[in-house]
């Protein structure tokens, strides 16, 4: 009787609730709480449904920042791409070289192309704009990648994130030289405006996709934020396969 008396005025709506009195509203929420406590399990239920609405929403509202932004973040000419240039799935990583969990988030970028195949691999530089040592780092790759490739970024960028101490300029041209580059050279290069307005677009694109703070990466039609680990990135990407 309990069940039927609280499950048909819900059912009935607010126009129902309201035109009980106040004696049948108090009758009805003590008759509510006891059922609830009866039946947790409605409760659990309701907060599963309303998860899986939450993320639904999430994920369609991706899929649509993703889409109205493919170009800038998928084939942007100037950024570094590596694993399978015909990849079937695409993996960007937005990197903060100042940030905690980066450097574990592009390793597991890495090993995943590389033990992949077919996974096509594209890196930014996304500094927080608010550190300073994080801008001089990412001018540092980029100048590196514009004046000697993308092999010298990618040791660049294990300078970078090996680096012990700050990122100041004595340790930017201790990198250099370690890559055989003139410290002075990449220097006068990391000033250069190409180079900024490189960094400032970046930002804002993850700014207009949201992705919050680094690491992020977004996985073809999804964004995927935090340190994701290898062996989890991998089932991303074959998941992300079996819906193409």
């Amino acid at each position: 009787m309990r069940a039927l008396i609280v499950l048909t005025l819900l059912a009935a709506g607010t126009p129902a609730l309201a035109a009980l009195t106040a004696e049948e509203r108090t009758a009805f929420r003590a008759e509510l709480r006891a059922y609830l406590l009866d039946h947790p399990e409605v409760i659990r239920e309701a907060l599963e449904g309303a998860e899986a609405r939450r993320m639904a929403r999430h994920a369609a509202s991706d899929l649509d920042l993703i889409a109205a932004h493919a170009d800038e973040l998928f084939h942007a000419p100037d950024d570094w791409t590596g694993g399978n240039p015909n990849g079937d799935v695409t993996l960007v990583s937005f990197i903060d070289y100042r940030a905690e969990g980066a450097a574990r988030a592009l390793t597991a970028a890495l090993e995943t192309a590389a033990k992949d195949g077919r996974l096509r691999l594209v890196v930014k530089d996304a500094p927080d704009p608010g550190n300073p040592e994080a801008l001089r780092a990412a001018r540092f790759a980029q100048a590196v990648l514009r004046l000697a490739g993308p092999d010298a970024y990618g040791a660049a960028q294990a300078g970078l994130f090996a680096a012990k101490g700050p990122l100041d300029r004595a340790a930017l041209d201790r990198i250099a030289g370690a890559l055989g580059l003139d410290p002075a050279t990449v220097a006068v290069r990391m000033d250069a405006p190409d180079i900024a307005t490189k960094l400032a677009e970046t930002r804002a694109l993850a700014e207009a996709l949201d992705l919050g703070a680094s690491p992020a990466q977004v996985l073809d039609r999804t964004l995927v934020r935090g340190d994701v680990p290898a062996v989890a990135l991998s089932r991303m990407v074959e998941a992300m396969r079996r819906k193409k």
